[in-house]
């Protein structure tokens, strides 16, 4: 008999939809902020409108791009919650190597919000451990081949 599959904790649960959200709120801001830039952009043809020297059309771009990573990212620690019940390690600390810098850079950010994010990706990435009845950790036990005693020696019936 297989044991049910555990449901993920709700943390667990949650931090990807915040991630997703998080990504749909940075895409719309991206393209709503300032739509005389996507104007501009498609009235040019699109093809090379985004020049160095144009810092509107830039951020506009790159903010739109961010919010496509992080959904990127949301979408691929959801898939793990659903596979394994736990985010990955690694989302979190994505999110705080790109938290920090901008936060540090540009107080009056959304950077703060990927800091947080991060904790909770952190903290929903340690696996619940249960403990065994008599409070110690163990090895799961492994049923030992025919004629072999737990020693790895052969049995004396074996033989």
């Amino acid at each position: 008999m297989t044991p049910e599959p555990r449901r993920p904790a709700a943390l667990a649960r949650w931090t990807p939809r915040l991630i997703l959200t998080v990504a749909v709120v940075h895409m719309l801001v991206g393209l709503g902020a300032d739509r005389s830039h996507w104007r501009g952009i498609a009235s040019d043809g699109l093809w090379n409108t985004v020049a160095n020297d144009d810092d509107g059309r830039m951020t506009t771009l790159w903010f739109l791009l961010g919010g496509v990573a992080f959904f990127g990212l949301g979408l691929l620690v959801r898939r793990s919650v659903i596979a394994t019940g736990t985010v990955p390690a690694e989302a979190g600390w994505i999110l705080l190597a790109l938290g920090v810098p901008i936060s540090v850079l540009e107080p009056a950010s959304g950077g703060w919000s990927l800091i947080v994010l991060a904790a909770l990706a952190l903290s929903a990435s340690r696996r619940p451990r249960a403990p065994a009845a008599d409070g110690a950790r163990f090895l799961p036990v492994v049923p030992a081949a025919p004629g072999v005693d737990i020693a790895g020696q052969g049995s004396e019936d074996a033989g």
